[in-house]
């Protein structure tokens, strides 16, 4: 319903009119619309309109060479709110540049989770310019903006990570956990960023817990307090390009253990394959790594612990297929390539 709400809008837009040169009015119901024209050009519209139960009212002011659109809506779903997102640069014929602004006094992330009183501003002048989006709690912020260089830097943060790849449609095992994310923007569907979450857990639902929970099993401190599902930090190094997302050397810390993993993930088509390796007692190598002895038994990183096992995730359409090999638990960590282990 909000797509052909977006449509119609579109069409009021970026239709020229040409053959309609009075002011226009229609009303029917709750919904109100009104065009003003100058001439043979639009000048002014105004709309009330009912959807789905939720009001939606708004301007569009036409001048020269830019458009003012200026958009309120009382509630919305991030999903809906993601189908109407516009992006006039899939406009060759679009000429002017466009100021838009979005205000939205709830958005639903979830059953459980809403962000209230919602900002979204971009701009538009010959390509994509800028965007800012923040709730009034700034629970959640993303901002794309140029820079000195005349790159455009993209930065994200949420309060709760774990809502946020719930609603990006990534995992709804993540539970809690302070994101931020940084890096370069080109396109909507070309950039990098880097990931890194704080203090977060994961659901003892999950499919996977049982992977998590095995890992942890010599971590005595995790044992003790019954926190093997909690973690301590996540980094993940993302790359888009169209649909395809990507990501290497990512890793995630959670008391002695380690895991580091890469893979690539096309949400469209509900594909992705993750390749990783864990090591249980990471922090007692960071620990003891210095010590003469044993720092020739311990590797770098987790990438070359002494003690670490491989797992592979395979996900297609609704099936998630988890592969475990405990035979290279007992692999000295130098005499593995981790990252070719499943080439």
């Amino acid at each position: 319903m909000y797509k052909t709400f977006l449509l119609k809008l579109l069409f009021l837009i970026f239709f020229s009119f040409q053959l309609l040169a009075y002011d226009f009015s229609f009303q029917k119901g709750d919904n109100l619309l009104n065009i003003d024209f100058e001439g043979n050009q639009i000048k002014e519209i105004k709309f009330d309109l009912n959807i789905n139960g939720q009001r939606n009212f708004g301007i569009i002011n036409y001048h020269n060479n830019e458009i003012y659109i200026l958009l309120n809506t009382d509630q919305i779903s991030f999903d809906d709110f993601k189908k109407v997102f516009p992006k006039p640069q899939q406009n060759k014929k679009l000429n002017k540049k466009i100021n838009f602004n979005w205000e939205i006094s709830e958005m639903m992330i979830s059953e459980d989770y809403s962000l209230f009183s919602n900002k979204l501003n971009f701009i538009y002048d010959e390509g994509f310019e800028s965007m800012m989006f923040y709730d009034s709690k700034k629970e959640f912020e993303l901002s794309i903006l140029p820079q000195l260089d005349g790159n455009k830097q993209i930065y994200l943060f949420s309060k709760n990570a774990g809502q946020f790849f719930y609603a990006q449609k990534v995992s709804k095992n993540m539970i809690g956990g302070a994101l931020i994310g940084k890096g370069s923007f080109r396109k909507f569907n070309d950039y990098d960023l880097v990931i890194k979450v704080k203090d977060f857990s994961i659901n003892k639902n999950s499919k996977f817990y049982n992977l998590l929970f095995t890992s942890r099993m010599l971590d005595i401190f995790s044992v003790l307090q019954n926190s093997q599902d909690e973690f301590n930090y996540l980094e993940v190094p993302v790359q888009k390009r169209g649909k395809i997302f990507t990501f290497d050397h990512a890793i995630m810390l959670g008391g002695t253990v380690a895991f580091s993993f890469k893979g690539e993930a096309n949400p469209s088509k509900k594909v992705a394959l993750v390749n990783g390796t864990y090591g249980p007692l990471y922090l007692f190598e960071k620990n003891f790594k210095d010590v003469p002895f044993l720092k020739e038994l311990f590797g770098k990183n987790v990438e070359e612990s002494l003690l670490a096992a491989d797992f592979k995730v395979k996900k297609n359409g609704k099936k998630t297929d988890f592969i475990f090999n405990p035979l290279s638990i007992l692999t000295p960590g130098k005499t593995r390539n981790f990252f070719d282990i499943w080439e």
